[in-house]
């Protein structure tokens, strides 16, 4: 119960974040409109260039990348 409510949460936050940024990679091509749930190999990796992404923010917003 607590995992499918886990990874019902993790989507709501990962997945848009990623959807936005492989539309803007991939020139619109990728992901699909409609496979936000889906199991699919795209909306897995959607999901976790989010999380990547959010990561990777959230550290430079916290300055943990010494220039």
């Amino acid at each position: 119960m607590i995992e499918a409510i886990g990874e019902i949460l993790l989507r709501a936050v990962c997945y848009p974040v990623g959807w936005l940024f492989m539309r803007v990679v991939t020139l619109g091509k990728y992901p699909a409109r409609w496979d936000w749930f889906g199991e699919t190999v795209i909306a897995q990796w959607t999901l976790g260039i989010g999380c990547a992404v959010l990561v990777v923010t959230m550290m430079a917003s916290l300055h943990q990348f010494v220039l």
